[in-house]
């Protein structure tokens, strides 16, 4: 009798420490929680069992989507511990549960949204999920091939809650939003990069689909605050900046993969370049081009080869890019009281209809730009 006494208690306890104090600690790589009990472990079960109860006794869908997502972290942090210990089968068990998490997460989001989301929870969960795509990163990095494919749903999930968190996001505070998507197109860009350098062509493709889904979502949100009437200008400064500073970065990826995967990259140097234009435009327009970089700094962040290669070798070169006749650099006279937009010349025009057209047959992700 006394036995099973101290047997509940035991487990009345694990289950309490797992339900309050499960996050508490924090490893200092990527700041995730300690894993705790982990796949391995006989007593895994208490784990799962207290986070059922946790997620049971959480009400709103703001705090079981914070909830859904405090355990989410909780199975990443597993999943690491999993891959470091190469316990393959019991990595894709956290991954796996990472993934039904993060799925709550987003079904919670989107709940709350119809109610009036806070901005703090789409913060969390934007901030969060960027955090998550570089921890599954490196855990992908350290497995065999064959072992990838839950990771490859958690990496899904992880994109879905933070594509979801930011539109959410900029619904409330656009510039924070956009914030967060330049950084995470920033460190999209330097996984490229890297992955480059280690000649993984299909981890390189991956990284830039991911960055051009977020490049998307920042010309989406733009307009989004454009339509509620808030001035935007700061947004497109923002805009202007990274755009010219993602050009450095996608020239050197350029230059390290293989020659039968740079059209990708040099469409999405071309569309850079493009989107730094219509900044530029518009920003000349309100006379707010403060410390923008001109086109001529642009246009020396890119190696010499590729400017060669993609027809940006003078200012007054245009690129020719199938229907759409795309000139690289804005025209901006100086002076000391402000700087005026020079008139565009014919070559700057973009027919809208032929645009449209282009836009049409191109592939979703592909040829987009960060």
């Amino acid at each position: 009798m006394k036995q099973k006494l101290l047997r509940i208690i035991l487990i009345s306890a694990l289950l309490i420490t797992s339900l309050f104090f499960g996050s508490t600690a924090y490893a200092q790589e990527e700041e995730l929680p300690d894993p705790g009990l982990t796949p391995d472990s006989p007593f895994y079960f208490l784990d799962t069992w207290g986070k059922n109860i946790g997620m049971f006794f959480t009400f709103g869908n703001e705090a079981k989507a914070g909830r859904a997502l405090q355990y989410a972290e909780e199975r990443l942090a597993e999943a690491r511990a999993m891959a470091a210990k190469n316990r393959v089968r019991e990595m894709e068990r956290a991954a796996n549960d990472y993934d039904g998490f993060m799925a709550m997460v987003n079904q919670r989001l989107e709940a709350a949204a119809r109610q009036g989301l806070s901005d703090n929870i789409s913060e969390r969960v934007s901030l969060a999920t960027a955090k998550h795509l570089r921890v599954l990163d490196r855990v992908k990095d350290q497995l065999p091939e064959q072992a990838r494919e839950a990771l490859t749903r958690a990496r899904t999930a992880s994109m879905n809650g933070q594509i979801n968190a930011l539109r959410a996001l900029a619904e409330g505070r656009p510039e924070r939003a956009i914030d967060i998507a330049a950084d995470t197109i920033e460190n999209r860009l330097e996984r490229a990069m890297v992955r480059a350098s280690d000649n993984v062509t299909a981890d390189v493709e991956e990284a830039l689909d991911y960055a051009a889904r977020i490049a998307a979502l920042e010309e989406e949100m733009t307009a989004l605050a454009e339509e509620k009437g808030i001035d935007i200008t700061a947004i497109t400064q923002r805009l202007a900046h990274s755009t010219a500073n993602r050009l450095e970065t996608l020239s050197d990826v350029y230059e390290r993969v293989p020659e039968v995967a740079r059209q990708g990259i040099a469409n999405a140097i071309e569309n850079s370049v493009r989107k730094y234009q219509r900044a530029v435009e518009r920003l000349a327009e309100e006379n707010a081009i403060g410390d923008i970089p001109d086109a001529e700094t642009i246009m020396n962040r890119l190696q010499e080869e590729v400017r060669a290669r993609l027809g940006l070798n003078t200012a007054d070169d245009a690129v020719d890019s199938g229907n759409i006749t795309v000139v690289v650099e804005v025209r901006v006279e100086h002076n000391e009281q402000n700087r005026e937009r020079v008139p565009e010349t014919e070559t700057q025009q973009v027919d809208s209809e032929t645009s449209a057209n282009q836009t049409e047959n191109e592939k979703p992700n592909r040829g987009r730009s960060p």
